[in-house]
């Protein structure tokens, strides 16, 4: 957005009488919310229409962009509010004041009030442009404080508050056992199930203190999965007492700690429902799915839409009383197997109450309305779920058909406080796993090139936040970048700039995308590092992104760990490895062969003026 655009609507909002006064103080206040009574004529589900109470169980998604309320993108909104009486929406990439409008415009339109949700894992920054991205999961649980991961959340659901977000899909309950998981990795808080299920609490707790709908992902656990469920089906090969011991825990922690929605996976569990997925005859590639390929997997039934699962343990053994979401349906786990419309009645028999992203809303919608007209769905089993929907908007004060805090939007989001804490999680999470003898602190007076190794073209160029920052400490650093279009020309270059330099800093922008598959150092890259490191150079390797590249590139003398490529993450890495701070993060995860869970070199910052 342009500053001109910004500060007009700005003033837009101001001449509306939006940005009230906000006290100092507690740079995160509880937030105060009215649970007052249901306004007197709100509809309940029993009057509801039918056509108004199946929309209530599905969910669409939105951008938080200006967009001129006769674009495709607005009327297509306006068609599932007004027309499909949807009960919610999701919000992606997104700006905050842009959000904040398009909400509100929304929920005019309404007749019942709208569950605005949102991707939060990582804080506000994961799916908002313009205010600051925090650090993983995984690096909050390398600091070893989950005292750290509540005060997040508390920060994270007052600032979804300030634009109406009302439910925040996070925490990740997953319990990262899989090295080769290529989805959940750093999303996960480690692969220790009684770690994991002490962050998720903290997180829990934050969350709902905020007022914010806490929701437990991805159920039973998509954590000891190889396969991405954006792309085909993944199955977890648990037996029930592995399940009972290691899955499980964090989503029970979770629920105990209140967490009020619980996120269901596409992930086939034999050992709970061994029925076997159908295939389509003409299976129906993901939008999610990163690449042309289709991949169809053989497997049971995804937990989505199974019974046993989702009424059998989380509703009957677990006693989950909340909302229970799917994940979203348009993933090539559902797509390849399941028309639109046959997934959002399966799933909504098995027992979900929010049927996330249809790959075809009109469709799943019309499906659903025929499946309780003909008896294939009971009526009361949509009006179970169109309670527990409008209980939770009741709970979160919808009805005043407002946007919680708005007014002080510009005191809330984003405020240093906020900064400071994401940037102290960064700099707490930096986990040394290797060093080489005398190798850091770097030094200031070196020639130094830095490798930038991405896995995508258009991640992180050479002007990105790491780069700035080593210039203004290093007079003659010399950046290269490698990724996976580079050239064997562009790869020899990279090795005759490393003949050249004193010392070498390797950054691996190399993560978890979703609809990826994989996750894999870029060719290029790994023929560039087995002959720099042939030189006998020093080397010292940053990953910023998955942990367990060290496999990959298990030569690697002096290995960091920064946990993903947030411009509060770059920033700190620099800090550090130029001993500006200290080092002292400690592993949540095993690397296989290479390092154990626990291990980190703990690092005291250089003495001043060295």
């Amino acid at each position: 957005m342009t500053r001109h655009k910004a500060l007009r609507l700005i003033a837009l909002l101001a001449s509306s009488g939006l940005f009230a006064s906000c006290s100092g103080g507690n740079p995160f206040p509880p937030v105060t919310v009215d649970f007052g009574q249901l306004a007197p004529d709100a509809p309940r589900a029993v009057s509801l229409p039918l056509d108004e109470k199946v929309g209530q169980l599905f969910v669409v998604p939105a951008r938080g962009i200006y967009m001129s309320e006769e674009s495709k993108e607005f009327q297509t909104l306006r068609h599932h509010v007004v027309d499909n009486r949807v009960g919610g929406i999701i919000l992606f990439r997104s700006n905050v004041y842009e959000a904040a409008v398009l909400v509100g415009k929304l929920q005019e339109m309404a007749r019942v009030p709208l569950l605005v949700s949102a991707d939060l894992e990582a804080g506000l920054g994961m799916r908002f442009d313009d205010v600051t991205y925090g650090p993983w999961a995984m690096a909050v649980a390398a600091t070893g404080d989950p005292a750290l991961a509540e005060k997040r959340a508390s920060a994270t659901a007052r600032e979804a508050r300030a634009i109406g977000i009302g439910q925040v899909f996070a925490p990740v309950a997953d319990v990262n056992v899989n090295p080769d998981n290529p989805v959940i990795n750093v999303r996960s808080f480690g692969e220790d199930p009684g770690d994991v299920a002490r962050y998720v609490e903290a997180t829990v707790r934050g969350l709902q203190s905020g007022q914010v709908l806490a929701t437990l992902k991805h159920f039973p656990g998509h954590g000891d999965t190889a396969a991405d469920s954006h792309r085909s089906l993944a199955s977890v090969p648990a037996d029930r007492a592995r399940l009972e011991s290691v899955e499980l825990v964090p989503f029970r922690a979770g629920i105990k700690a209140g967490a009020e929605s619980v996120m269901v996976a596409h992930v086939s569990v034999p050992a709970l429902d061994d029925t076997p997925a159908p295939v389509l005859a003409s299976p129906v590639k993901s939008p999610d799915a990163i690449g042309e390929s289709l991949e169809v997997e053989m497997g049971a039934v995804p937990a989505t839409v199974s019974v046993p699962v989702v009424t059998g343990v989380l509703r009957k053994e677990l006693g989950f009383t909340g909302l229970v979401v799917t994940d979203s349906m348009r993933m090539g786990a559902i797509t390849s197997h399941f028309e639109a419309g046959e997934a959002a009645i399966r799933a909504i028999l098995a027992g979900a109450d929010q049927v996330l992203l249809s790959n075809d809303t009109d469709a799943a919608i019309a499906a659903v309305r025929a499946a309780v007209k003909s008896g294939r769905i009971k009526e009361a089993r949509i009006d179970e779920s169109v309670r527990r929907i409008l209980d939770v908007k009741k709970r979160l004060s919808l009805y005043d058909k407002g946007i919680p805090f708005v007014g002080k939007i510009a005191k809330i989001v984003d405020t240093a406080a906020t900064q400071a804490l994401e940037a102290e999680i960064a700099r707490r999470s930096l986990t040394l796993v290797r060093e080489e003898k005398g190798v850091l602190p770097l030094q200031k007076s070196a020639k130094l090139l830095s490798l930038v190794i991405a896995d995508e073209a258009s991640l992180h160029g050479p002007a990105g936040p790491l780069t700035a920052d080593l210039k203004t400490r290093v007079p003659s650093v010399k950046t290269v970048r490698l990724d996976p279009r580079s050239t064997p020309e562009e790869t020899k270059a990279a090795v005759e700039a490393a003949k050249d330099a004193d010392a070498v800093l390797v950054s691996l922008f190399v993560r978890t995308r979703s609809g990826q598959g994989k996750i894999n150092v870029p060719e290029p890259g790994r023929a560039a590092l087995a002959r720099i490191l042939a030189l006998g150079k020093p080397v010292v390797a940053v990953s910023f992104g998955s942990p367990y590249l060290l496999r990959d590139l298990p030569d690697l003398p002096t290995y960091l760990c920064a946990w993903g490529g947030q411009d509060v993450s770059q920033a700190a890495a620099v800090q550090a490895l130029f001993g500006e701070t200290a080092i002292g993060g400690r592993l949540p995860i095993t690397i296989p062969g290479l390092a154990k869970r626990g291990d980190g070199i703990a690092k005291a910052a250089a003495p001043a003026g060295r």
